[in-house]
């Protein structure tokens, strides 16, 4: 049931999903043509970013314009509960489709750098934390109140990813000098453990939101 309604996600965003799979191909090439000494980390981040907010926000833009659909789903067989957790799966299979894409690059174009696991897991758990704090927000104050919310996030995301970059703080710099195994399973944990507070609170608002 979970499975047909990430399918629908999907299907209501086919018209840019090749869009989009085309922004993540294009953005590390232009990003290490644009700031060679970033190489193409800074383009997996803003392809990333890019790509599950640009997809999720469409969708979201067609629900609010068929609200009836999502009343009919919910008087059918599909507990509010599914209906929200699909966002949080579609977004998570966006980030893989973004990973995967920018591996199979590195292999061609090695000048990108290399997919290593750490850059994974922060940017699982950027994220997971962007996403876990827009959702329980839309689902409480609805989409019309928190669009602009995306557009901000969309907007500020070469800044931050610039400001990332160049960190060489200490804090930054001890914590890059923990064990990876450890550094990597703490940031994919912490990043899964605030996915799933935030979808509890997601379900917690949309089963207040009365869909008549």
């Amino acid at each position: 049931m979970l499975i047909h309604l990430v399918k629908k996600d999907f299907l209501i965003a086919k018209k840019y999903v090749l869009i989009m799979l085309a922004v993540a191909v294009g953005i590390p090439p232009v990003m290490l043509w644009r700031a060679p000494e970033y190489g193409g980390a800074m383009g997996f981040v803003l392809s990333v970013i890019f790509a599950v907010f640009m997809l999720l926000q469409y969708v979201s833009l067609k629900e609010y314009q068929c609200p009836k659909a999502s009343a009919l789903l919910c008087a059918a067989p599909f507990p509010r509960r599914l209906l929200v957790l699909s966002k949080y799966i579609f977004c998570v299979l966006i980030y893989g489709g973004c990973c995967l894409i920018f591996g199979i690059e590195t292999m061609v174009a090695p000048q990108l750098g290399e997919l290593r696991p750490d850059a994974l897991a922060l940017m699982f758990l950027v994220t997971a934390v962007v996403v876990g704090l827009y959702l329980p927000a839309q689902y409480k104050l609805g989409y019309e109140k928190t669009r602009f919310i995306f557009v901000f996030i969309i907007m500020i995301s070469p800044v931050f990813t610039a400001a990332l970059m160049k960190s060489n703080g200490a804090g930054l710099s001890a914590l890059l000098t923990a064990p990876p195994a450890l550094l990597c399973g703490g940031m994919f944990l912490a990043g899964t453990i605030f996915l799933a507070i935030s979808a509890l609170l997601s379900i917690k608002f949309y089963d207040e939101v009365d869909l008549a």
